[in-house]
């Protein structure tokens, strides 16, 4: 069977893994990114660990490429990274390049939220859909689009920055600062002062308290948390009513943390979002918990390979 190396570059973890065609992972492996060393540091650990994985093939079955899923922005048809907000100094970085001359294989680069949207609809909940959806809300909001059966990447591969879509008219805030888990830590540090009595002061301060704290005392039933999580749901909800006017997908898949520890939240959010549809196709969309949980990276930057090979 084909393999193929993907690696995928977090901020914090730089994963590897040897896939087969159809989603297998034969041998992984992961090292602290250590961004603070600089990109050629960075890439020196990216190409151990793709020897690992090149170790690791069968005999006499080498891996035909290697997928890379980054943070963006970056451009899927150069190769380039463009300044990342979580890769300090990686400023016009071209990566599919150093890594294919240091390799020798055919590179495949691309966005990993793009990436991961190609996992669910090749491995994981999106199959057999030819119009999806994929968001993971997590420190941020990140999506993807397949259109038609192929990935939406517009100008420069930077189409789908569904993060960015503007929610707030009146001060043009976009719904990533809302509604992602940094926007709901902020809303909680905001509400925290005027109420003493909740229980998120147990667990946190306003300058330390995360989206965690305030699914975990939503959970134990504190007033100000529910609340908190109730905007959250509201807000979600809005961002997915017009994401759905705009692709008409045959599903929506979300994942990320924020969603993944509440699972209710999505409950709420689906229902918001069908609400506030125009038309009754619409409603028909199902929006479900992505499938392939923290394992989305890692496919998708197989599946960035095996679906550029696979093109016409």
């Amino acid at each position: 069977m084909d393999h193929v190396i993907a690696v995928d570059l977090g901020g914090t973890q730089l994963r590897a893994a040897l896939v087969a065609a159809d989603g297998q992972i034969v041998a992984h492996a992961r090292t602290p990114t250590l961004v603070h060393e600089g990109p050629q540091a960075v890439v020196g650990r990216m190409l151990a660990l793709i020897e690992q994985m090149r170790s690791a093939a069968p005999p006499g079955a080498p891996p035909r490429g290697i997928g890379i899923g980054a943070p963006g922005p970056l451009d899927p048809f150069t190769g380039i990274v463009y300044s990342p907000p979580h890769l300090p100094g990686w400023q016009r970085i071209p990566l599919r390049a150093m890594v294919a001359e240091a390799t020798g294989l055919p590179v495949v680069l691309g966005n990993d939220a793009n990436a991961a949207a190609l996992a669910e609809w090749r491995f994981g909940a999106g199959q057999g859909c030819a119009n999806l959806v994929y968001l993971t809300v997590s420190t941020g909001i990140g999506g993807g689009v397949i259109s038609d059966g192929r990935l939406l990447l517009g100008r420069m591969g930077a189409a789908a920055e569904l993060g960015f879509l503007i929610l707030d008219a009146e001060h043009g805030v976009v719904w990533e600062d809302q509604a992602s888990g940094t926007g709901l830590a902020r809303a909680a540090a905001a509400a925290m002062a005027d109420r003493p009595e909740s229980a998120l002061h147990r667990l946190a301060t306003p300058a330390t308290v995360t989206a965690a704290h305030v699914s975990a005392a939503a959970a134990a039933g504190d007033q100000l948390a529910r609340e908190l999580m109730a905007r959250e749901a509201w807000l979600l909800g809005l961002g997915f009513a017009s994401i759905l006017h705009a692709f008409s997908p045959e599903i929506m898949l979300v994942g990320g943390s924020v969603i993944i520890h509440n699972p209710d939240l999505l409950v709420h959010a689906r229902e918001v979002a069908y609400a506030h549809v125009r038309v009754e196709l619409y409603r028909e969309v199902p929006i479900e918990p992505a499938r392939l949980g923290e394992a989305a990276g890692i496919l998708g930057a197989a599946a960035l390979f095996l679906t550029a090979g696979e093109a016409p």
